[in-house]
């Protein structure tokens, strides 16, 4: 069996989740949703990892422009949701 290889983008990927996580169990918990556009930051950049890394390991194009596609537009909401506050 093929081990996995651990990488960089893996790393920034589970740091990043994990604060996305954090994050939204504290807005979750304490109901105070001021943190959700830095929520949505944190969560456009995880997907835009998850890309390059999917597009990394097929080098299938295709989902790494969908993915960084949805990256984009939730990026685009939180600094939206930003501007508007």
């Amino acid at each position: 069996m093929a081990e996995k290889k651990f990488d960089i983008l893996m790393l920034f990927q589970v740091i990043f989740t994990v604060f996305v996580i954090i994050i939204s169990i504290y807005g979750k918990v304490t109901e105070n949703y001021s943190l959700l556009p830095l929520t949505l930051i944190l969560l456009s950049i995880t997907l835009l990892i998850m890309g390059l890394r999917e597009y990394k390991r097929t080098k299938n194009l295709l989902w790494g422009i969908i993915i960084l596609c949805i990256s984009l537009y939730i990026l685009f909401s939180a600094i939206e949701g930003i501007m508007i506050n």
